[in-house]
């Protein structure tokens, strides 16, 4: 048999051909395994599983992805390229010592429309796929955790990515070099994303909610490094290499590496290909952060000069008409130049107290939006990134559980609680319907109580109210179709998770458990017979009284099992035996001081000694007797 390593402990475990399901002896994590055709098979998944749970995500990805090239139906290597992805590494939880996956490479792409994790689930069946799709919802529900946490931080300017000890544990030199740029960015009244300062009142949080914030909203990275070694360390490439894939997608981001004491070719292929600074020369903090302010102040929106003429020579004449001011209005919303649009639009209120475009075009001011199309966008389904709520679509059936349990327990070596595990199985479900109810009826809430919305529609005419009905219809249908698709969603996972509960519970029963009772009885077994040998070996050398008793109490144990009880009445003979002669030694003792005496006596004391032979004589009679 082949031997494979287990995804969550990494400890040994044997692999047939035709086995893709198992449990791990050393964790007890049960999981999906590879079909194995050969030994070199074997040794490329095992070599990618080393790679990811070192945290070389992009090696393994490599080595997954060849086997996928070789044979592209293999669902474990999908599956596999799919945990490199997301970065999943599992971890042991110290309270139910439960290994849970924990995710290094968050991403905003849900781990369940991944295409690889898609392919696992299509090219396998039965329980196997069951596996894949309960462990993508314990992963999609980390990343969601992730999510939610990382839309609570402000957004970062500046990302310092830089190696924090070295193999001795000491602070590195980048360390240092990189809160000297740090203190520089800040000054210049940057936000800037350092772990060393940033993270410090994380401490024991999971950090990579908060390193995926800052990945996402930073618009330049500066990679630090004296070595190419501290460059290519696992954490500090996971960084570099996520926000080389950001920069792919959006192309105002920038990544600057900052060398020093090593050659700038000895920088990673990826990062040698961009501009760098060595940190040696003179001028090295100015021209750094010269380059952090061109990216970041392209960025910054910018009022045009054209509308703030517009706004000056409109303020100043008195005389311009409502319609005037309400349309150049309108043209400063879709320049972004809010200042001037909000002055356009009071002015127009100053001519007309209930002008419904001018309070329509304050309200768009207000959430910083050039129309009311954008507003319809915002303010609908599709706006918004839902949270689910875990529910679950029944309860296990405990009473039948433990019936089971109580029948095929064999004690140590098949515990209830290994039994009980078996049927284990994961009712829970992601239901969005509560997020869209609660998300529709604060939209709506806001949207009424806004007064400027409300004086727009009091005081609008037919046609722009309609309009505004209109707005408001589409952000409404928006709401309700997604509720009732994801009402129709929950149905269907409840119907879905009852089905496979019952086809769970009739392969535990029809296979899983059976298998189980028979290796455990077979292991019982061999035992019985190993400590049975040892029982008779021992039984062949002993003449004491403590071991003999010990002995004749295993044998017991073991009831009719082979010649158990022949040897227990053996053991019970030598007991006897040994007893008897316990009983013997103080006549033994006594004779022997008695023919010592007589011995002293000499030859001229018959009387003593015949007196001395006949107490001999009796206590022999006495002995015989025994």
């Amino acid at each position: 048999m082949a031997i494979i390593k287990c995804k969550m402990c990494g400890g040994d475990m044997e692999l047939s051909a035709d086995k893709t399901f198992g449990t791990c002896e050393y964790c007890g994590s049960v999981m999906t395994l590879p079909k194995i055709s050969d030994d070199q098979r074997a040794a490329a998944f095992n070599r990618g599983n080393h790679f990811r749970r070192a945290g070389e995500f992009d090696k393994a990805l490599a080595v997954y992805e060849r086997i996928v090239a070789e044979n592209d139906t293999d669902a474990e290597a999908h599956w596999c390229c799919a945990l490199c992805r997301f970065g999943i590494e599992y971890v042991e939880d110290p309270a139910t010592y439960e290994y849970m996956p924990t995710c290094h490479r968050a991403s905003f792409d849900s781990f369940l429309e991944d295409v690889d994790y898609l392919a696992a689930v299509e090219h396998s069946d039965g329980i196997t796929r069951r596996q894949y799709q309960k462990d993508a919802a314990k992963i999609a529900e980390v990343q969601r955790g992730i999510l939610a946490t990382s839309q609570n931080e402000e957004p970062f300017d500046v990302f310092i990515c830089y190696k924090e000890t070295d193999e001795n544990g000491q602070r590195t030199k980048d360390s240092i070099m990189a809160q000297d740029i740090y203190y520089q960015l800040t000054e210049q009244g940057r936000r800037v994303f350092f772990s060393r300062i940033t993270l410090e009142d994380k401490a024991g949080a999971e950090y990579e909610p908060y390193i995926f914030a800052a990945l996402n909203s930073a618009k330049v990275m500066i990679a630090v490094g004296t070595k190419p070694e501290y460059f290519n360390a696992v954490w500090v490439k996971n960084e570099w290499s996520r926000f080389l894939s950001l920069m792919k997608k959006d192309h105002s981001k920038l990544l600057l590496p900052c060398y020093r004491d090593m050659d700038p070719y000895d920088l990673p292929e990826a990062l040698s290909v961009l501009q760098s600074y060595d940190m040696s020369k003179i001028g090295f903090i100015q021209d750094l952060i010269r380059g952090v302010n061109k990216v970041l102040d392209a960025a910054a929106p910018k009022a045009t000069l054209a509308t703030q003429t517009v706004v000056q020579q409109v303020v100043q004449n008195s005389n311009a008409s409502v319609d005037a001011l309400v349309k150049r209005g309108n043209i400063a919303l879709e320049d972004g130049d809010w200042k001037a649009a909000n002055e356009l639009f009071d002015r127009a209120l100053d001519f007309d107290a209930e002008c419904a475009a001018a309070y329509l075009g304050k309200a768009l001011v207000e959430y910083r939006l050039p129309n009311m199309e954008q507003l319809s966008k915002t303010k609908s389904s599709a706006a918004y990134t839902p949270v689910a709520q875990h529910l679950q679509a029944c309860e296990e059936d405990i009473e039948a559980i433990e019936a089971v349990v109580q029948k095929n327990t064999i004690h140590t070596y098949l515990p209830a609680s290994k039994v009980r595990n078996i049927f284990s199985f994961d009712f829970g479900y992601d239901s969005y319907v509560a997020f869209w109810e609660d998300t529709f009826a604060k939209v709506m809430e806001e949207l009424d109580s806004n007064k400027k919305i409300t004086r727009a529609r009091n005081y609008a005419d037919d046609t722009l109210k309609a309009k505004i009905k209109q707005f408001m219809d589409i952000i409404h249908e928006s709401f309700q179709t997604v509720i009732d698709t994801e009402k129709q969603n929950d149905h269907e996972n409840v119907e879905r998770l009852k089905e496979e509960y019952q086809m769970h519970w009739n392969d535990c029963i029809n296979r899983v458990l059976p298998e189980l009772h028979t290796k455990a009885k077979e292991r019982q077994a061999r035992e019985i017979e190993v400590q049975y040998q040892k029982a008779v070996e021992s039984f062949e050398k002993a003449w004491d009284e403590w071991t003999l008793k010990s002995l004749r109490h295993s044998f017991l144990a073991y009831g009719n099992y082979k010649a158990s009880q022949e040897y227990a009445e053996q053991c019970y003979a030598k007991l006897a035996e040994i007893e008897k002669e316990k009983k013997k030694q103080p006549i033994k003792t006594q004779i022997a001081i008695l023919l010592t005496r007589k011995e002293n006596l000499g030859i001229f004391s018959g009387a003593q000694r015949k007196e001395i032979d006949k107490q001999i004589a009796l206590l022999e009679a006495q002995l015989e007797k025994m």
